[in-house]
């Protein structure tokens, strides 16, 4: 694994710190309340989102073997905007919900900008795996 400086270590840990404090806030008094009260799909955005707060602790400690959680994080806002606040800011019918939603994952654009992408295209494309083992690996032991 390639070093990384001091200072891009320090930007991923407060990635996920945003991640840990934003979840904290905005899901926390959901579940006061009782996750069981929410609609069915809402209630597994909660879950999920309440998910990658609570993993993004272990961010904090270990930035670079946590990454995939940001790439998540990026990718679904991603898709997010790209899908339901960009088509109708370009029909002129952004309404104040999809605004706010659209303001809520802006707050991961500098995500983009810390992330070590060089870093995640060789790992993902890097070395892959086999569907099947090896001769040499499916051997019975003797």
């Amino acid at each position: 694994m390639p070093p990384f400086s001091t200072l891009r270590l320090t930007l991923l840990r407060a990635c996920y710190a945003v991640l840990v404090v934003g979840t904290s806030l905005r899901y926390a008094p959901v579940y006061m309340d009782g996750l069981s009260n929410l609609p069915r799909m809402d209630g597994a955005v909660v879950a999920l989102l309440s998910a990658l707060g609570v993993l993004s602790v272990a961010g904090l400690f270990s930035p670079i073997r946590m990454l995939p959680l940001l790439v998540f994080e990026i990718g679904w806002k991603l898709i997010r905007v790209s899908t339901v606040a960009l088509p109708k800011w370009l029909d002129g019918a952004l309404d104040e919900g999809t605004l706010s939603t659209l303001f809520n994952c802006a707050v991961a654009l500098p995500f983009v900008f810390i992330v070590p992408w060089r870093h995640v295209a060789s790992t993902v494309l890097g070395k892959a795996e086999p569907f099947r083992g090896t001769a040499s690996t499916q051997g019975s032991a003797t």
